[in-house]
């Protein structure tokens, strides 16, 4: 029987394409965003950053345009607060319109609205049931851009 040569070009190929293989499993498929998630100071608040890290509230449409920005959770002995902040290139007028009108059709009830007319941000307040849900709708500060920044937080 004759032995088997290989060339060193043939297994430096195949260790190549095996170590590229590896390499993507443990990063990651390309495309796919993650989130990530902390508990800085054991204080059971756990902050999540990321595309995908939000979790819609129910019965409250999010709006079609804004990218999840941040979500945390905090447990304390009232309960479970969870926060969730988004981004929009849309006007706060805009953003601020879609929330108002969502609120009544989705069964909420408005509790509580603010305006400051200088800094450009609304706040509601609104409770369905035994749920009370906390929406700001507020323009970005003149030097981060003209975006919409949305913060909903459920306790």
């Amino acid at each position: 029987m004759a032995p088997i040569t290989r060339t060193p070009k043939l297994w430096l190929i195949r260790f190549t394409a095996a170590f590229l293989v590896v390499l993507a499993l443990l990063t990651g498929l390309a495309g796919h965003q993650r989130a990530f998630a902390a508990d800085l100071n054991d204080d059971n608040e756990v902050v999540t950053s990321g595309p995908n890290a939000c979790t819609p509230t129910a019965d409250l449409p999010s709006y079609p345009n804004a990218t999840c920005t941040k979500h945390k959770t905090e447990q304390d002995e009232d309960g479970t607060k969870i926060k969730n902040e988004y981004g929009t290139a849309d006007s706060v007028d805009t953003v601020r319109r879609a929330y108002e009108a969502a609120f009544g059709p989705n069964g909420w009830t408005l509790l509580k609205s603010e305006y400051d007319a200088e800094d450009q941000q609304w706040e509601y307040t609104v409770t369905k049931g035994q749920r009370q849900v906390e929406v700001k709708v507020e323009a970005q500060e003149p030097d981060e851009g003209t975006a919409t920044e949305i913060t909903i937080e459920e306790q």
